[in-house]
């Protein structure tokens, strides 16, 4: 018979570890956040209490807004063009031939490289006067050539969203593969015997069987681009004229370079609640889709 009361505690003590690093850096932290959102401290010295002003200014603050709707933007869109890409480079992928698996590690290198150098690098490329695409093209073309890809309010923000797609779009093409790999055979060839053409297969046969798939890799680029703060912040800081700033760099702005702690604070509690807002709309919906299907 089984000693029920030796397994429970077997579990207590594989669970004590994660659940104090759950409690030491994420539980305790972001009840302190709440906390200092209540409050106008700078950082140092009292700590005064003022209840929701912080949320009402936020509310008027037209650089916040701008800042949140700006996000909200990229997050959209990184999460698109990432899937978008990395279904097609699966589908393009998922097919026996020589160069397989070197293109799939080479698709892969750019998420090994750490986000903040590659922006650097990225910075060095883009440059308007002596960045390396610029010179390239100069020598191309034998005229002079200036890109502002990361010099104008107009073009900084299309700029961010590639570099992040480029960077997370190798791990959501694994992912798609991974699930592509899952579609049994047999249902594609039924398919095909029945006079389907290849948009009808893949949209009656794959896409239904890879959604659980889609949802994850929906929820990565969500992910990064919704907390998108190291890429913009060491790409241009910002700018120009704010125009790459997202709301995480708001809040640090807010928060460590103005002295407005509680402010910032308050900022990243509402970032924390459009992030858990938009993923739980989005993976109820997801878990909708694929019960219709499933069901």
């Amino acid at each position: 018979m089984l000693d029920t009361n030796k397994y429970f505690w077997t579990g207590v003590v594989f669970l004590l570890p994660i659940s104090a690093m759950m409690l030491t850096f994420l539980v305790v932290p972001s009840m302190q956040t709440i906390a200092l959102s209540l409050t106008s401290w700078t950082g140092i010295g009292r700590i005064t209490y003022v209840g929701l002003e912080n949320y009402r200014i936020i509310m008027d603050d037209a650089s916040f807004l701008r800042a949140l709707k700006r996000t909200l933007f990229m997050g959209f869109s990184i999460a698109l063009l990432t899937n978008l890409f990395g279904l097609t480079l699966a589908l393009a992928l998922d097919r026996a031939f020589r160069t397989q698996k070197a293109l799939r590690a080479l698709f892969f290198i750019p998420k090994l490289i750490p986000i903040v150098v590659a922006a650097f690098i990225w910075k060095y490329m883009l440059d308007a006067n002596n960045g390396m695409i610029n010179k390239v093209l100069s020598e191309l073309l034998g005229r002079d050539v200036k890109l502002l890809l990361i010099d104008t309010p107009g073009n900084v923000v299309w700029t961010v969203i590639g570099i992040a797609v480029w960077q997370i779009v190798g791990p959501v093409m694994l992912v798609y593969l991974a699930a592509l790999q899952t579609v049994p055979h047999e249902l594609k060839e039924a398919g095909l015997i029945d006079g389907a053409n290849a948009w009808q297969r893949f949209r009656s046969i794959v896409l239904p069987l890879i959604a659980p798939g889609i949802t994850i890799n929906v929820l990565i680029g969500l992910a990064n681009g919704l907390k998108l703060f190291d890429l913009p912040f060491a790409l241009t800081g910002g700018g120009p004229a704010n125009a790459s700033e997202t709301l995480a760099i708001r809040i640090y702005s807010n928060a460590f370079q103005s002295s407005e702690l509680g402010y910032g604070m308050a900022g990243a509690f509402v970032l924390t609640g459009v992030v858990l807002v938009i993923t739980f709309v989005f993976v109820f919906l997801s878990k909708k889709y694929e019960g219709t299907v499933h069901g």
